[in-house]
């Protein structure tokens, strides 16, 4: 592959994205690309064209969206994007200055939690919508598996051995970050070929809106036994993600002191030229997660990283991640940071003189593992701008980056971040989200404004890393029910050995984690409160708080209709389902501990009612299905077989998330999808508590083994709709009628 050259004029690639995500037709947009503007845009409308002055061709995507809200004529957004449905306003003008040259989104795992399984027109789609956002670099691991194939065979390797070594789409940004290896039964050489197809023209597209692909560098990972394939070559074992504890086997890592990383790393950067041509950045992040150089100087080893990345090009950008107490200070003196761009990753890894003067951009992670719940501390974004106005941004502070770990969530999280790119001021919340939802619910309505006015006080109020919020942690405890500081993890014995050893060492590793937690996805037990490993243990707020707001919501429906309100609708009631499990739940403890049998079977029901109701809603959209998931995956398939074995992984990354050997991974990228509920986590719950009742009645049970229940319905060959069905409205209802009666009966 020759490097890339542009297919289209900027002006006509701008034109092009705009008219998909407006609906309008050709002659409605007019844009142009001119160097008067620096870095931003114009837009104006004249009778009924929309004339677009920018600097760039996502610039004039971006400033589309923007006119789009400000003037409510149409929304663009990752799950609700609304096209132009009424004439242009007479002479609307909007305008924006980027403050930011970088602007980066995506973090690493975007390419199992989200995009594994899409096809071009989700790509396509996507694309405009990082354009939109004034997004102009992005990671992307889609298919450049290829690279790694290409280069280990020039040493000597067996084909199927390679393909074994990495792994199906769902796991494969794991060997990218050097966690995993020889996952599953690897990847077929058809489906290595097809993403790197896809690849090529997801890289082409993404450059022509000005979003620069930021490809995975060569970081020294290798397969098993490369000395053997290379005399001479020096690898240090990593031994398992999460050391001390269980978690899969790492792979290998190559000295890159040594004349063989070099040798490696020419021929893998030759080989991913040859197949994707050159974007520019590289990411490549050395001892993560508790990586070893197995006694190779930290700053030796980088400088071998980034001789190989400027042999392959001079002008290239290596990108890494501050993360876990990386990067070093050792690395970042040894190296040539003029070429260097640190992403930190929750924002908070920086010191008062930035990185010692590298490159760094500012991060959020709103979420992990793609969990659908509703999170994000709006206020604390809004606020962000303080940080750099007045001349007083911090040393080498070029850019923002939502580094989220998913991003089929919260949308209203990423359009306020994304509107930072423009924002000089603190931008006032308030008056945002009432611009934002009349642009995406089609008109201001009153009771839209309330059900937002709650939810900016609760779900997407201040509870970031782990704090409450505003409420005293005694208030907390009171209204959850249990500990706040609770140390207890639940579940099978089988699970439990293993979780409690790995509690504290994750806890050390990792900053604490804000997102409310499903307690329906969760290992059953009678004190359960977190799915997750790593998920907190306690909401920010009373179990029933997000009732009113979905009562609100529900009659600003029956005026509002668009794909916005549908989303955000089932969104609400999912969380409000969620939290008042944790109520439901504590009524059916409180009535098997005083083995009260009646009382005992009334909240069962209730119980499975609600999780029953949670799985109606979740069908109406099509977001929220778990079929959807499914038949992404196995569309992928060049047969019956490998699109089972796709389905199946894909499944495995959101249940036990692997095999045996990744427990402290089980439940970490849950989903409120439609048939996961219903066919999984309900399932669970219903074998659970007819265990619980047996013990009531005088029988005897057996523990349960939740791995291999996970895995058996992973293997399960079972089909979900992957079609939305139903009424959500009244499924929406439904939900809040039965989590008032939750709370009234509580």
């Amino acid at each position: 592959m020759t490097e890339y050259q542009h297919s289209a004029s900027p002006a006509a690639a701008a034109q092009a994205a705009v008219r998909r995500l407006s609906g309008l037709p050709e002659h409605a947009v007019r844009v142009t690309i001119t160097t008067q503007i620096n870095d931003g845009f114009h837009v104006r409308s004249s009778g009924d064209i929309l004339v677009i002055t920018a600097s760039g061709a996502g610039s004039a995507v971006a400033g589309y969206a923007s006119f789009a809200r400000r003037t409510g004529v149409a929304h663009v957004s990752r799950l609700g994007t609304r096209p132009v449905d009424r004439d242009l306003p007479e002479a609307a003008e909007v305008s924006g200055d980027a403050l930011f040259d970088r602007r980066v989104a995506y973090n690493l795992t975007v390419g199992g939690y989200t995009t594994p399984f899409y096809d071009w027109a989700q790509w396509e789609h996507e694309i405009d919508l990082l354009a939109a956002g004034g997004v102009n670099a992005a990671h992307l691991t889609l298919g450049q598996e290829l690279a790694y194939l290409n280069t280990f065979l020039r040493y000597g390797y067996d084909e199927q051995e390679i393909l074994q070594w990495l792994g199906p789409p769902s796991h494969q940004p794991w060997l990218w970050l050097n966690n995993i290896q020889n996952f599953g039964r690897g990847i077929s050489r058809a489906l290595v070929n097809n993403r790197a197809t896809l690849a090529r023209r997801v890289i082409e597209q993404m450059q022509e809106l000005d979003i620069c692909p930021i490809l995975p560098g060569f970081s020294g990972t290798v397969p098993p036994d490369f000395s053997k394939h290379h005399a001479g070559a020096r690898t240090v074992p990593q031994g398992r993600w999460f050391k001390d504890v269980a978690g899969p086997i790492r792979p290998d890592w190559l000295d890159t002191t040594t004349h063989a990383y070099a040798s490696v790393a020419t021929t893998f950067y030759r080989e991913q030229r040859a197949a994707f041509g050159t974007t520019g950045m590289w990411a490549v992040d050395l001892i993560h997660e508790g990586g070893s150089t197995g006694g190779t100087d930290l700053g030796s080893a980088a400088c071998g990283v980034q001789k190989a990345m400027t042999a392959a090009n001079p002008d290239a950008t290596w990108v890494m991640q501050a993360w876990a107490g990386n990067p070093r200070r050792e690395l970042l003196d040894a190296i040539d940071t003029d070429r260097v761009l640190v992403l930190d990753l929750t924002g908070e890894h920086h010191h008062e003189d930035g990185f010692g003067g590298t490159d760094w951009v500012l991060g959020i992670l709103p979420n992990y593992g793609g969990r659908t719940a509703l999170y994000g501390d709006l206020a604390d974004v809004a606020a962000l701008p303080l940080q750099w106005r007045h001349g007083h941004r911090a040393p080498g502070l070029v850019g923002l980056a939502n580094m989220a770990e998913g991003v089929g969530n919260n949308p209203v999280l990423w359009d306020l971040f994304n509107d930072l790119t423009w924002a000089g001021q603190p931008i006032d919340l308030r008056s945002w989200v009432q611009e934002w939802t009349a642009s995406r619910y089609g008109a201001a309505d009153p009771q839209a404004n309330e059900a937002w006015r709650i939810l900016l006080r609760t779900a997407y109020g201040p509870w970031r890393h782990g704090t409450q919020g505003g409420l005293p942690a005694e208030t907390v405890q009171a209204l959850a029910g249990i500990p706040v500081d609770a140390a207890e993890v639940h579940g099978a014995p089988e699970f439990a050995a293993t979780l409690l050893q790995v509690e504290d060492a994750m806890t050390e590793a990792v900053p604490p984690y804000a997102s409310t937690d499903s307690v329906i996805a969760a290992v059953p037990s009678l004190d359960a409160n977190q799915a997750s490993l790593m998920g907190p243990r306690a909401a920010a707020y009373p179990d029933g708080a997000l009732i009113p707001a979905l009562r609100a919501l529900l009659d600003a429906a029956e005026r509002l209709d668009s794909p916005g309100m549908s989303y955000d609708l089932v969104d609400l009631a999912r969380q409000v389902a969620d939290d008042v499990a944790r109520t439901a739940l504590h009524t059916v403890a409180s009535a098997a501990r005083s083995r009260d049998l009646k009382a005992f079977d009334d909240a069962t029901r209730h119980l499975l009612d609600l999780i029953d109701a949670q799985d109606v809603v979740l069908a109406t959209n099509e977001h929220f299905l778990l079929g959807r998931w499914l038949a992404d995956a196995q569309a992928w398939g060049a047969d019956e077989e490998e699109s089972r074995y796709l389905s199946m992984e894909a499944k495995r990354l959101l249940t036990s998330w692997g095999y045996e050997d990744s427990a402290v991974l089980a439940e970490y990228a849950t989903r409120s999808w439609a048939g996961l509920v219903g066919g999984y986590y309900r399932a669970r719950w219903s074998l659970w508590l007819n265990e619980v009742r047996a013990t009531l009645v005088g029988g005897t049970t057996k523990p349960v083994n939740w791995y291999i229940r996970a895995d058996q319905w992973n293997r399960a060959e079972t089909t979900y709709p992957d079609r939305p069905y139903g009424d959500t409205r009244s499924a929406a209802a439904a939900v809040l009628a039965l989590a008032v009666r939750t709370v009234r009966d509580s």
